[in-house]
């Protein structure tokens, strides 16, 4: 028998995929082409690590087309990984993890005979630089020789015209969707914390992501040189709409 928490959190994670989806237009043609370059590049996946996982949207498409992988999926929010621990339970393919990105240690425990893909989307830009340089050197310590990390986030346009004229558009769509009644993230963010349930957890929240500047917008060349000095040799952007890409890397 389904309990009013379970609906709610229902409820939550369906509210998250529909306000993810207009804040980032083609989110399920990012998450389908993830996952297309990790088969075509690596092969079928048995291991995969959802990095900062939110609720569980991307290890979700990873379980519904490779149904025999098993995820790792870690985060530090605690409403997310309370939400993402729900819709997995009794999972024996999913383990749900808390880990702070931004400290030295989050790897530990996580090898285990090394990651067939690493896959993370629109988190990676709240880390500074330096602190992103260290979270690309975990996941190329996780991953195994041959394997795939694919990052779908925000990596602007160089040239300022064409990168501002991206952001007016983008903007000018959020405003027409919120004025048709759509949650905005904000909007989630506000509702899900308000809950009786999570009461007291958006203080442990600030806490947490007291590390994360959430305004990192350096260009995909950058975080390309990155993944390169960590031991990606091949590594480049294979899609983009505005200033959103998606980029991939394999580990030597």
């Amino acid at each position: 028998m389904t309990t009013q928490r379970e609906n709610f959190r229902a409820e939550l994670r369906a509210g998250w995929e529909e306000q993810q989806a207009v804040h980032e237009p083609d989110r399920e043609l990012r998450f389908r082409l993830m996952l297309d370059y990790v088969e075509q590049l690596s092969g079928t996946p048995q291991r995969v690590l959802d990095l900062a996982c939110g609720p569980g949207s991307i290890t979700r498409r990873v379980l519904d087309r490779f149904p025999a992988a098993s995820v790792v999926a870690v985060d530090i929010d605690p409403v997310l990984l309370d939400l993402a621990r729900d819709a997995f339970a009794g999972d024996a393919r999913v383990s749900v993890i808390s880990r702070q990105l931004a400290a030295a240690d989050w790897t530990d425990g996580l090898a285990g005979g090394g990651f067939d893909a690493v896959l993370t989307a629109t988190a990676m830009h709240w880390f500074p630089p330096d602190a992103l340089a260290d979270v690309y050197a975990g996941v190329a310590r996780l991953l195994r020789p041959g394997g795939i990390f694919a990052n779908a986030d925000h990596f602007p346009i160089a040239e300022p015209v064409l990168r501002a004229a991206g952001d007016r558009l983008h903007e000018h769509d959020l405003r027409k969707a919120f004025a048709s009644g759509v949650e905005s993230c904000d909007e989630w963010y506000e509702r899900a914390y308000a809950e009786p349930q999570y009461a007291g957890l958006w203080e442990e929240r600030r806490s947490l992501f007291a590390h994360w500047s959430g305004d990192l917008l350096e260009r995909d060349g950058w975080h390309i040189d990155v993944l390169r000095r960590n031991g990606f040799e091949r590594a480049g952007t294979v899609w983009r709409r505005s200033n959103d890409a998606l980029i991939v890397a394999v580990k030597a």
